[in-house]
């Protein structure tokens, strides 16, 4: 199918539980790649939903083997206000962090720890917020009283 290099396609198939990924070349008169490899970064999770633009780097040796890079910002896909983090996690649920507020929304909330001795959700979700925010003010002015941030003193 290709001679190496790049291309833009449409997502045609998802593969979930392989993490792979077919795509359509629209240029190609409606060309469909075999599953392909779709990358990830940093171990982040979420395979593109069907009908995305992506990007495909073919190899070079001329076989039908890629990686697809994922989706890219276009005019039906706008990127949103330049300094805001966003994810999208699907499902309407998203983090957003801007001018020093992080959002995380989603329908249900569940904050749980990886050995299991602590979970909490709903209204419980609430009051950590309120605490871990009143431990940043607290940070805050212990580093103001001993000069952090001020380039007097250097944590380890």
């Amino acid at each position: 199918m290709s001679d190496g290099g790049n291309r833009i396609g449409t997502v045609s198939s998802v593969d979930a539980d392989t993490g792979m990924v077919s795509v359509v070349f629209e240029d190609r008169d409606g060309e469909v790649t075999e599953l392909l490899p779709y990358a990830t970064f940093n171990e982040e999770y979420k395979l593109p939903q069907l009908g995305a633009k992506v990007v495909v780097i073919h190899l070079s040796n001329g076989g039908e083997m890629g990686i697809i890079l994922g989706t890219y910002w276009n005019e039906y896909n706008a990127a949103g206000n330049p300094g805001t983090f966003h994810k999208d996690l699907g499902g309407g649920a998203y983090i957003n962090y801007k001018d020093g507020v992080l959002t995380l929304a989603s329908e249900h909330t569940v904050i749980a720890s990886l050995d299991g001795s602590e979970t909490h959700q709903g209204a419980d979700v609430e009051t950590i917020l309120l605490k871990l925010h009143d431990h940043e003010k607290r940070i805050a002015a212990l580093e103001k009283a001993v000069g952090v941030g001020k380039g007097v003193v250097e944590w380890p």
